[in-house]
């Protein structure tokens, strides 16, 4: 029987923790998002090199994988150069775990779909030659308030890239 996980509960378990946890509870694979002492929504990522090695060492133990990491940054907006920045430390994190699969939304504001779009391409500009380097994948969703809240017009910018 599993138990049904809540993620406020498990947001506030301590990072290296979590793999115990939740092979506790039954799980095989996790999915990270955002939490303050990892990758925190909007911010430059909390965790160190060393505490990023000890994790790895935790979910080998605990006999728990990634699934993917997910994080949120305003890549899409006003200030897109902190974020590429934010972006580029989470891909060499991702890289570190071993995990080849990181998801995240287009952001950036529904009012100002053009100039959101214009700072989404120029942050892509920066951000692919890393993701190929590292071998991360990206998948990325529409939501509501992103710049691109439609799947099929998400589809159709998403083969542009």
């Amino acid at each position: 029987m599993r138990i049904a996980l809540d993620p406020y509960m498990i947001r506030h378990v301590p990072l290296l923790e979590l793999p115990g946890v939740v092979a506790e509870l039954g799980y095989e694979w996790i999915e990270l998002s955002p939490r303050e002492d990892f990758i925190p929504f909007y911010a430059h990522p909390r965790v160190d090199d060393d505490t990023v090695a000890a994790f790895r060492k935790a979910l080998a133990a605990a006999g728990v994988g990634v699934s993917s990491v997910l994080p949120l940054f305003r890549w899409a907006g006003p200030d897109r150069q902190a974020a590429v920045r934010y972006w580029k430390r989470a891909i060499e994190i991702t890289a570190a775990l071993g995990v080849d699969q990181m998801n995240s939304e287009f952001n950036g504001a529904y009012t100002e779909p053009a100039r959101c779009e214009g700072q989404f391409w120029r942050s892509m500009e920066e951000l692919l030659p890393v993701f190929e380097r590292e071998g991360v994948n990206l998948a990325l969703e529409p939501h509501p308030y992103d710049f691109i809240e439609d799947g099929h017009a998400a589809v159709e910018m998403i083969h542009g890239i």
